[in-house]
């Protein structure tokens, strides 16, 4: 369910809860437990300093006993890339790069590995920040001020196989093409366009019009997600016969998301949680869905050997 990050640092995290002797920015939002752990849900934008700023803020002014974040053991290399690292690997970004990560990590996690690099370099050159800051940020407090962190969220992995899954055969077709034409598209993106993701109503025009071409994407990427997270808070914040390791005594959890899943996380914190086993689990595929699968496999070979054939041409 969740991964533990040990760091090296001994000390005892102090719990600083009294709210009204407190500060906090204004994109924290607070949940309390029967058993009085209190919660502090950082929202924040992936590519903004002022996230940084807030998530810094507010592990100093609570010291929790525990950090959770919005990744995953596969993403976990978020917390080491630097934004010379993104601008070097995207920089290299080639249908060899995408053909090997394709080969490691499977087809739609290779390719959305790509589509990541891709579009975080350019953001990383436009906004000179690199995605994950608010993450790295969280992880350096932590381990400065001796907390648990915790990854919280669903496999990558899971969560891509679960969004082909929801979709029909000729939107998997649809979705493949904006996937691959994004890899070779500009942006244009300011920092004032960023922040403004951080206010809740952009962050719901944004998925709502992603779900005008794929409906049920919005449910595989936000609402499992938000359910996901919010049943790993509980099982950290509130203790059950079921989870017997997760210490008793009241503790201070700061979690680190993305602003678009804190409603989310809200609005399931008082809900029964049944299907976690369901939305943790990958569907076998469809024999459609093997068939397209070896066809985007079989173009992206294609691609490759066409690029390798006219860069060859130019030197001879």
């Amino acid at each position: 369910m969740v991964l533990l990050l040990e760091n090296s640092c001994g000390l005892r995290c102090q719990r600083f809860w009294r709210e009204t002797e407190m500060s906090l920015p204004n994109t924290v939002s607070i949940l309390h437990c029967p058993n009085g752990s209190v919660v502090y849900l950082v929202g924040t934008g992936h590519f903004s300093k002022e996230s940084v700023r807030d998530v810094r803020e507010t592990i100093r002014q609570i010291r929790p006993s525990v950090i959770l974040l919005e990744l995953c053991k596969e993403r976990q290399v978020m917390l080491q890339y630097s934004e010379e690292d993104i601008l070097r690997e995207a920089g290299e970004i080639s249908f060899a790069k995408v053909r090997y990560y394709v080969r490691r990590d499977g087809l739609v996690a290779g390719i959305m590995q790509s589509l990541f690099l891709k579009l975080s370099a350019e953001l990383t050159n436009k906004l000179g920040v690199a995605p994950g800051g608010e993450f790295r940020a969280a992880y350096e407090e932590g381990v400065k001020y001796g907390a648990q962190v915790v990854l919280g969220d669903r496999l990558i992995n899971v969560t891509f196989k679960r969004v082909l899954y929801s979709l029909s055969f000729f939107q998997k077709l649809r979705f493949y093409y904006i996937i691959l034409r994004t890899l070779s598209a500009d942006l244009t993106i300011t920092p004032e366009e960023v922040e403004k993701m951080k206010n809740k109503d952009m962050v719901d025009m944004l998925v709502g019009e992603l779900a005008k071409d794929f409906p049920t994407l919005t449910r595989v990427l936000v609402d499992e997600r938000d359910k996901f997270l919010a049943y790993a808070l509980r099982c950290i914040a509130m203790p059950t016969p079921r989870n017997p390791s997760i210490r008793s005594s009241p503790v201070a959890v700061v979690a680190v998301v993305g602003m678009g899943h804190v409603k989310g996380i809200e609005s399931y914190w008082n809900t029964d949680i049944t299907d976690i086993q369901e939305i943790n689990t990958v569907p076998k595929p469809s024999r459609a869905s093997r068939l397209l699968s070896m066809t985007v496999k079989i173009s992206l070979i294609g691609a490759l050997g066409t690029a390798v054939y006219f860069t060859v041409r130019r030197f001879l």
